[in-house]
């Protein structure tokens, strides 16, 4: 690999044919399952604006109906289970404002646990927490299409609780187009945190150890949680119980999430970067063969928090698209050393 002007370029020339030759070990059956899902819950939305993330609906076990959208059950019951589920962290009244926690195994020692937030994506429009319970390490489906499917690139939960980590996967409200439901998922998401951080002794969460992880809509929710924590905002609730407690984050990893084209001030990342006092370390992932979030987008994000004095690390995944499986062959390792290095672990 190669060190150049705080990028880190990752040589991955093999990892498309790698997470090919991986896809076509899926049983048949299990395609065949898979292609019904896609046939079932394809959502296509009305006048779309080219390769914005206001586009991205595909297959996933939520699917947007009328102004809301649905969160649907667990995709996959054998992969690791939460040892808290369904746990409200917003208003009793939504049902979409819950979270899922695993916890480090007992005995796994007396320190207080770091803790990773899960985002998933889809648009804004589907997804689910449910994603997280993806057997680690079993063979990924094959993308269908350029937007899909979604909800496959998730963190190796098994992997970080072993290491000591907390994890927590969040669902937040979702909606019919991305004007709609970003500002309220977003308020979800810093919610979320402020919950998870004001319930830290119950769960024994290390309360000044919070990364946020995500992938496309995710990943660009996990960077404006990570450049908004120290500044009140549009998503920030005026009458919150939570409002004296901090939503700052410490680490952020966007995969493919770099948005930059979506209208108004309010929505832009890098608008909120001058007021911004205390940046957390940011490590970004971009295939740049994605036809959603371009490797131009990833590099502008990196670049603009460089200048603002945040720590950032940028990998390019050649090949890689949207959704590639290059991502969880690849960048699971490295996502966990920038973890650790954050941490000071």
């Amino acid at each position: 690999m190669s060190l150049r002007d705080g990028s880190l370029a990752w040589s991955l020339r093999h990892a498309p044919a790698a997470s090919r030759a991986i896809a076509n070990t899926v049983a048949p059956a299990v395609m065949s399952a898979l292609a019904a899902i896609v046939a079932g819950a394809c959502v296509v939305p009305a006048a779309p604006s080219a390769g914005s993330l206001v586009t991205m609906v595909a297959a996933g076990p939520s699917v947007a109906r009328g102004s809301e959208a649905t969160h649907g059950p667990p995709s996959d019951t054998t992969g690791p289970q939460p040892d808290v589920a369904d746990l409200p962290y917003g208003s009793e009244a939504q049902a979409a404002q819950t979270l899922d926690l695993y916890l480090p195994p007992a005995g796994s020692g007396s320190a207080l646990a770091p803790l990773v937030i899960w985002i998933h994506g889809g648009g804004f429009r589907l997804g689910d927490k449910s994603s997280m319970r993806r057997r680690s390490g079993g063979p990924l489906p094959r993308p269908t299409g350029p937007y899909g499917p979604y909800q496959i690139q998730v963190p190796d939960v098994a992997a970080l609780t072993a290491k000591g980590y907390a994890v927590a996967g969040i669902n937040y409200r979702l909606g019919a187009s991305m004007a709609e439901a970003a500002v309220r998922a977003i308020h979800d998401g810093k919610t979320a945190v402020c919950f998870l951080r004001a319930n830290a002794g119950a769960y024994h969460l290390d309360p000044g150890r919070f990364a946020v992880w995500g992938n496309s809509a995710g990943g660009y929710m996990a960077a404006m949680l990570g450049v908004t924590g120290d500044q009140r905002t549009v998503f920030d609730a005026p009458r919150s119980r939570y409002a004296d407690v901090s939503s700052a984050v410490q680490a952020v990893v966007v995969w493919f999430g770099a948005e930059d084209r979506l209208p108004g001030r309010e929505l832009s990342i890098a608008d909120y970067l001058p007021a911004a006092r205390n940046l957390p370390a940011f490590m970004i992932a971009n295939g740049d063969a994605d036809p959603i979030i371009s490797p131009g987008q990833a590099r502008r994000l990196h670049e603009a928090l460089l200048a603002a004095g945040a720590r950032s690390t940028l990998a390019i995944l050649p090949g890689a698209g949207h959704e590639d499986p290059a991502f969880t062959a690849t960048q699971m390792l490295p996502t966990v050393a920038f973890l650790e290095k954050t941490f000071g672990r």
